[in-house]
């Protein structure tokens, strides 16, 4: 998600539950415990929700992350194998397929040294 649409997507989740807190309050003020409770019971619902997605965000960058570490061993053992010029070309032409997003030149370099 592009992090122009999450900042708008924060602040629309933040002006949403303060409007749950102020309706919660007011209610609570003119002791109207009915709408108080559905208040606070869909502002539970927004913070559980929000809970739930920062999760999943946190999961994904995990998992991402021991990815990369992963790929990353694989590309120094496969330039521990070579010596010189031959294993700087290695890693820099690994680095180069994962950013073109060139999975298929990546394990040929990996198991050839070339691409």
């Amino acid at each position: 998600m592009h992090m122009h649409m999450h900042m708008h997507m924060h602040m629309h989740v933040h002006m949403h539950m303060h409007i749950y807190i102020s309706k919660a309050e007011d209610a609570r003020i003119l002791e109207d415990i009915k709408s108080m409770r559905r208040a606070y019971s869909e502002l539970y619902s927004q913070n559980a929700g929000l809970l739930g997605e920062y999760n999943k965000r946190a999961n994904n960058h995990e998992q991402l992350l021991a990815a990369l570490k992963e790929v990353n061993q694989m590309i120094q053992k496969a330039a521990r194998l070579r010596v010189g010029a031959p294993k700087s070309r290695v890693v820099s032409a690994c680095r180069a397929a994962i950013k073109a997003n060139n999975i298929h030149s990546l394990f040929k370099i990996i198991k050839t040294g070339v691409e």
